[in-house]
């Protein structure tokens, strides 16, 4: 038997299941506090004093969750920032780096478990214990008014490596992870303030499974990691439904950084007592900054001036989410880029995703099922992305129906599906194939053709059937959601054989195409669903 509740009280029982249980953050907690000790009492040449280590990220501002990677969720990631302090003459970036991995890799029990350099961090990976990981990004920096003569006005600015990834040329990049921090505090304080006594005091007497009476011996004990604004929750929310939207269009290039996430949310954030009513207000600004990818004229009196400086886009093309303790840092300065022929891509995804952010958060009943946002999010085992049959139900799409409702499904053979689209340039074949290769997920383009072929290791005779769902509000206002299933042999659509179909890309939104392979009456291979974001 289902059981209601009401929308709020769904939404924190689906975020409370994105918390980490305090004997995980206890544990996090006594590994970083071993690396910050050995970190300090190292020697670095040509540096004085001891370094600085603390914690920076969603563990320092109580946004985190257990990241969703590669369909699956994966290890807790724990930031550190490891400020050295030369003595005099700056020293290179590829020095400050070298001497934090090198102390790292001195460690006989670090050292083993050391990652490859990363473009900015170490990383020291820990074995899953009871199903869950974790992991130390570790960023090694150095004051900032030590390398740069003209450095900004903001108090604890720091001058952070990166390597090149090509050239393995380093650099210096200025960040303000301290700043930020304590911005973000602000922007927090008085909710945060006003819930803080009780969160800890239902935190110490409702987790009796986790034996929160071991850890802490009264609620005063228990860190304000486990005080959670609407604010907070409203980020873990959206950086969950973040990870789940781009696993599943398979498109983890365009996904934007928490930090983006992050810095919008708590600027927008107007200490809402809800999670909803934070979430909904997130959402309209957002959707109405989206209005900037149609005009000419940049901003205009429809977003409104409190907006403006949000997100832009500015004049020379190039979007910008500055950094509110870094000017100098913009979040979007990737946002301009092509991909796939399509222009703006990470801005039109990002806004493309608010709209499911809305579909799925906002534009919902009062009341509803326990478990709905569970499903939603992945939680519980509720996703599965990858492996034969997947189930595109997690679109919550209502007009796609189920194949299990029209046939028997029994998997036993494979199907895959392939595709490719008349970009200009490419070759087209007789059977309206192409030489430009696409993957599910890619973005394509309005007004061209997708030519997809199945490939089936089912043994003659079998029938092919085809699932072509749309969405979005092109498709929607047209009236071709579609959704249903297409047998090869009718004429509804251009068909160029069993094995082949083709597609115009005629409406704006993320669409895609399941076939599947039947004989007497049972589905005996599904092809995963093949992904097209049409921009």
């Amino acid at each position: 038997m289902k059981v209601l509740l009401d929308r709020e009280e769904a939404l924190l029982n689906a975020v409370q299941q994105l918390d980490i249980a305090p004997s995980k953050y206890k544990q996090a907690i006594e590994r970083f506090q071993a690396i910050k000790s050995y970190l300090e009492n190292g020697e670095y040449e040509g540096c004085s004093l001891k370094p600085e280590v603390y914690l920076q990220g969603s563990f320092k501002l109580g946004t985190e969750i257990r990241p969703f990677r590669n369909s699956k969720d994966a290890d807790y990631d724990i930031d550190v920032v490891c400020r050295l302090e030369p003595k005099k003459d700056f020293p290179t970036a590829a020095k400050i780096k070298n001497l934090v991995g090198d102390r790292l890799k001195s460690h006989g029990i670090y050292g083993s478990m050391l990652d490859s350099e990363g473009k900015r961090c170490w990383t020291i990976n820990y074995a899953e214990m009871d199903g869950i990981g974790f992991h130390i990004d570790i960023l090694p920096s150095i004051t900032e008014e030590n390398t740069f003569s003209a450095h900004t006005s903001y108090s604890d600015s720091l001058a952070i490596t990166e390597k090149n990834k090509d050239t393995c040329e380093y650099s210096w990049k200025i960040s303000n992870p301290k700043g930020f921090a304590k911005w973000f505090y602000s922007k927090n304080r008085e909710m945060f303030d006003q819930v803080k006594k009780t969160a800890k005091q239902a935190v110490f007497e409702n987790h009796c499974l986790d034996r929160v009476g071991d850890i802490y011996q009264r609620a005063d004990d228990v860190p304000d990691i486990f005080v959670k604004t609407p604010l907070q929750r409203a980020i873990q929310l959206l950086k969950r439904h973040r990870d789940i939207h781009f696993a599943i269009i398979k498109n983890e290039n365009c996904k934007p950084i928490s930090m983006i996430i992050s810095v919008l949310a708590a600027q927008i954030y107007r200490n809402e007592s809800t999670i909803y009513e934070t979430l909904k207000n997130i959402v309209s600004v957002l959707d109405r900054l989206a209005k900037q990818l149609s005009r000419s004229d940049r901003l205009d009196e429809v977003i409104s001036k409190s907006d403006s400086n949000l997100i832009t886009l500015q004049a020379s093309g190039e979007w910008c989410i500055p950094n509110p303790k870094n000017s100098k840092e913009n979040f979007a300065d990737r946002w301009h880029l092509e991909e796939n022929g399509v222009k703006h891509a990470r801005a039109r995804e990002f806004f493309d995703w608010v709209k499911w952010v809305k579909q799925d958060f906002i534009d919902i009943s009062e009341c509803l099922d326990e478990e709905f946002f569970s499903k939603k999010l992945g939680l519980g085992g509720a996703i599965k992305i990858g492996g034969r049959g997947i189930s595109v139900s997690i679109f919550g799409v209502e007009h796609c129906q189920r194949p299990e409702d029209k046939w028997f499904i029994k998997n036993t053979f494979n199907a895959e599906i392939t595709a490719s689209f008349n970009k200009d340039g490419a070759r087209i074949f007789k059977d309206q194939s192409t030489t430009y290769a696409i993957k599910s997920g890619d973005m394509v383009p309005r007004r061209k053709k997708i030519c997809f072929k199945v490939h089936t290791n089912t043994p003659s005779p079998y029938e092919v059937y085809w699932q072509v769902v749309n969405t979005g509000d092109d498709a929607r206002n047209a009236k071709c959601l579609r959704g249903d299933f297409y047998h090869s042999n009718s004429d509804c659509a251009i068909e160029q054989g069993k094995k082949i179909r083709v597609e115009p890309t005629a409406y704006i939104g993320d669409h895609w195409v399941q076939c599947f392979i039947i004989q007497s009456d049972v589905c005996v291979a599904m092809s995963e669903p093949f992904v097209v974001r049409v921009r």
